[in-house]
């Protein structure tokens, strides 16, 4: 019997056996397994021998597709791989279908589950090949979670909690085990989310000559190489936890429809990518994929650029940074000339734009401000949400605070209404309540001893664009109620590495968790690192940093211990109201201030390139448009 997840409710099953897999095949062996021409005269193996004895069998969106092209697209900065493991990279043991309802086999062709949710059994298919040709089986996966246990290489997978450690256990080639030291009834959403790359991304073969327990001399080499440790040695070369060099190395095994040709460094011009020629889909005809036979990505720091390629007609598809509010007049206006069509984005976002105060600011009498719930709610109500909806997002979308969007089942209509009315005068009484002193000679509130009150909120103008506008209107917004603002705009980077010192007023990033409620709980609890309201009582949370970790508040902590037990249910109800406790304590402690639900959003595509779905669900952990498989996208002649 299968159970599969339900997108809004974020059920897994329990058991999945390989029956979607054999009704896919039909009969796999009679197909005429044809492949791309580009493949024609290279010393390679027939197709047949290539492929696993049971390939994936894909069925095209629109129709069968024709081989050959190359899909443009562009990179913002030569650190901008998120929109790589989005396009080339989504293959992991599971994934999830296009509409986001199943988890449905991939690698992996059937899996099993105890029913004490501790032990994962897995079944690869049979004949899988790294993109040299090279055997893939459960030896690699226990490789990756043999270097995972390295203190050194790699963070935040599944593979390195402290709280749930695994052990791969092989019983096969193609059969190997998760087991778990305590339940864990999320790892299949784990597994089938853009974090699932992790596990399948090591070949013990290329990777274990940079590790000394298989390789001796690795210390020496790595000094020979130019690197201080075989750690250094090893993160550059098998790099896939190491997010700024993650697409650096060509001679990285993939296990994805195309490869590195051209890799993604600090100061490239483009990234490229090829066929693999192991790859171990075809389409309903026996044609091995993908279809289009190379990526060509610009990498520029200009929007503007990529902006212009895309009204050129230079880009073939993509909606990362050039879909814009800013842009959508101009993009609609040139589909013509550019020959280009717009789809619709479905968003999974809850919110425009999330506020973060540090709760855990390392001066105290911040610390104590910003920990104040009428603070915050004073803060809210200074906002002017209608406004900043029609000034910046030519009134598309709602005013809404951080809460499950209304698709969700978890959708609480006053939870995401609430502090959400523009009224100073509730926003004055909340300020007295919190023990703000009164305002100054020009109009500010000032801390209760008199001092200066001076609010600075880092953001980066190079993420989104619209944030610019949105935030210099905040200001002035806050400003004009008394609270001073300064905006500090600053490089990605910083802005991470400020997060463990403690040091800073507030930051902003979007509404993550919208519809994928219980795989990112960052604003509803402590959750992790992206929970930048509460940084140090996140790392108490998951056990990591103990130097800076913090014991959370009462109610914190309430929450934590629910999502631990969340994490362990094996039932898909049970978790579902395990999660709808963590967010009543949310509503009721309002950690973080949200200002609009967002719009539908859209996507650029030219009118040649086939096979694209509309509408588009559209998520990170759902890496868009990966689940839509674009290995089965084509040119049509």
């Amino acid at each position: 019997m299968n159970h599969f997840r339900l997108r809004p409710g974020l059920r897994t099953g329990r058991v999945v056996t390989g029956a979607l897999t054999a009704m896919l095949l039909m009969g796999g062996a009679v197909f005429a397994q044809q492949q791309s021409p580009m493949l024609d005269g290279m010393d390679l193996p027939p197709v047949a021998e290539r492929l696993p004895s049971n390939p994936l069998v894909v069925t095209p969106v629109d129709s069968i597709g024709t081989y050959g092209g190359t899909w443009r697209s562009a990179l913002r900065g030569g650190l901008d791989n998120a929109w790589i493991a989005r396009t080339v990279a989504y293959d992991g043991l599971v994934r999830y279908d296009r509409e986001w309802k199943q988890i449905v086999p991939n690698l992996a062709e059937s899996w099993e589950v105890s029913d004490d949710s501790k032990t994962y059994t897995f079944k690869l298919r049979d004949g899988l090949k790294w993109n040299n040709g090279k055997p893939f089986t459960s030896a690699d996966i226990a490789f990756a979670a043999e270097l995972f246990s390295e203190p050194t290489y790699g963070a935040g997978t599944f593979m390195k909690n402290p709280n749930n450690p695994v052990k791969v256990e092989v019983v096969d080639d193609i059969t190997f085990k998760l087991v778990f030291e305590k339940p864990n009834g999320v790892i299949m959403d784990d597994l089938a989310s853009v974090n699932g790359l992790t596990v399948v991304s090591l070949s013990k073969d290329y990777c274990s000559q940079f590790y000394p327990k298989y390789n001796p001399n690795a210390a020496e080499e790595a000094k020979a190489a130019g690197f201080e440790t075989w750690e250094l040695w090893m993160g550059n070369r098998c790099s896939w936890a190491t997010e700024t060099i993650r697409f650096a190395n060509p001679d990285l095994p993939f296990m994805n429809a195309w490869m590195i040709e051209e890799p993604l460094t600090g100061d490239a011009s483009r990234a490229t990518f090829v066929r693999n020629p192991y790859y171990w889909k075809v389409d309903t005809e026996g044609n091995q994929l993908p279809y289009i036979d190379r990526l060509d990505m610009r990498v520029s720091d200009s929007l503007e650029e990529l902006t212009l390629m895309a009204l050129n007609g230079e880009i073939d598809y993509q909606d990362r940074h050039i879909a814009t509010v800013a842009n959508q007049p101009l993009f609609f206006d040139g589909q013509e000339a550019g020959d280009y069509r717009l789809g619709e984005n479905i968003p999974s976002n809850m919110n425009t734009l999330i506020l973060q105060f540090n709760l855990n600011h390392v001066d105290p009498v911040r610390r104590e401000l910003f920990q104040s719930k009428d603070f915050r709610i004073g803060v809210s109500h200074l906002i002017d949400r209608q406004e900043i909806i029609d000034v910046v997002f030519t009134g598309q979308g709602s005013p809404a605070q951080a809460a499950p969007r209304p698709e969700s089942p978890f959708y609480d209509e006053e939870m995401s209404l609430q502090y959400t009315e523009f009224d100073p005068e509730a926003a004055d009484a909340a300020f007295q309540a919190a023990g703000l002193g009164p305002k100054n000679g020009d109009g500010f509130y000032t801390m209760a001893d008199g001092s200066p009150l001076v609010v600075t909120i880092d953001i980066i103008s190079s993420f989104r664009s619209e944030w610019v506008d949105m935030m210099e209107l905040l200001q002035l917004q806050l400003e004009a109620g008394g609270i001073n603002i300064e905006l500090n705009n600053i490089d990605r980077t910083l802005y991470y590495d400020k997060r463990p010192t403690g040091d800073y007023d507030a930051q902003i990033w979007q509404g993550d968790g919208g519809l994928d409620v219980i795989q990112e709980p960052r604003y509803y609890m402590a959750s992790g690192d992206e929970s930048v309201w509460a940084y140090r009582w996140a790392q108490w949370f998951n056990g990591s940093r103990p130097e800076i970790a913090e014991e959370p508040a009462e109610w914190a902590k309430q929450q934590m211990e629910l999502m631990n037990q969340l994490r362990g249910e094996g039932d898909p109800a049970k978790r579902d109201d395990l999660m709808k406790q963590i967010l009543v304590i949310a509503k009721e402690n309002f950690p973080v201030i949200g200002v609009s639900l967002p719009g539908n959003g859209y996507y650029i595509a030219k009118n040649n390139m086939r096979n694209i779905a509309e509408p588009m669900l559209h998520a990170y952990l759902f890496p868009t448009p990966g689940p839509y498989d674009p290995f089965q996208w084509y040119f049509a002649e």
